[in-house]
């Protein structure tokens, strides 16, 4: 089990000296318009934040972030891109999507391509976490994986159909939800892709 923990980590910390200068996604740069044009609010979340090139654009932004990611080793990239912003607000944690039970009331939640690795048995409990943070006029934007992905079998990740993906949002305001299907490079090899890209905004009121 230590062999196979300290393997899954080196493959991470590979992945993320990778994708090291790589650009935030355009996703969450519409989002950040969105955002903030409706809410006064410049509170963010960045779940599964990686390399943190997303936590770059927020603080960047003017945005206060809090920055999560349950390997050390994207904390740490987090950190020293928080030295080149000392006027920023940036708070980090080592964590599991599994663990938490909170977040703080926020006005952008972002999770690029992250929330598929939460444990499908965990999933909704996490799902209603992230929702009860967002607050009125706030925005999610992120990755969901689909039904048809080449590592749907992994039982220990959570994938959706397009309909549960959508029913997901319900409550929400679908801003965009773009469905991609490819063959692409992963860090485990080639394989075949089925993703949901994902803008949607909570109402300022139920009226």
């Amino acid at each position: 089990m230590q062999c196979k923990d300290a393997c899954g980590s080196f493959k991470w910390t590979t992945y993320y000296e990778h994708h090291r200068d790589r650009p935030a996604s355009s996703l969450l740069h519409t989002a950040i318009g969105l955002a903030s044009t409706q809410t006064n609010s410049r509170k963010a979340v960045d779940l599964g934040c990686g390399s943190g090139n997303e936590t770059r654009a927020l603080l960047q932004a003017g945005w206060d972030v809090l920055a999560i990611d349950r390997e050390p080793a994207a904390i740490e990239m987090v950190h020293a891109i928080g030295l080149d912003h000392p006027a920023a607000k940036l708070e980090t944690a080592t964590q599991w999507f599994e663990s938490i039970e909170a977040l703080p009331p926020s006005s952008l939640i972002h999770a690029g391509m992250a929330l598929p690795f939460c444990h499908p048995d965990h999933f909704e409990k996490f799902w209603s976490v992230v929702m009860s943070a967002l607050l009125p006029g706030g925005v999610f934007v992120g990755q969901l994986f689909g039904d048809k992905d080449d590592w749907a079998s992994d039982p220990e990740r959570t994938f959706h159909s397009e309909l549960e993906a959508r029913v997901l949002f319900q409550d929400l305001s679908l801003k965009a939800f773009e469905i991609h299907e490819y063959d692409g490079p992963s860090m485990r090899g080639t394989k075949h892709w089925h993703r949901f890209d994902v803008i949607a905004q909570k109402p300022v009121s139920n009226e």
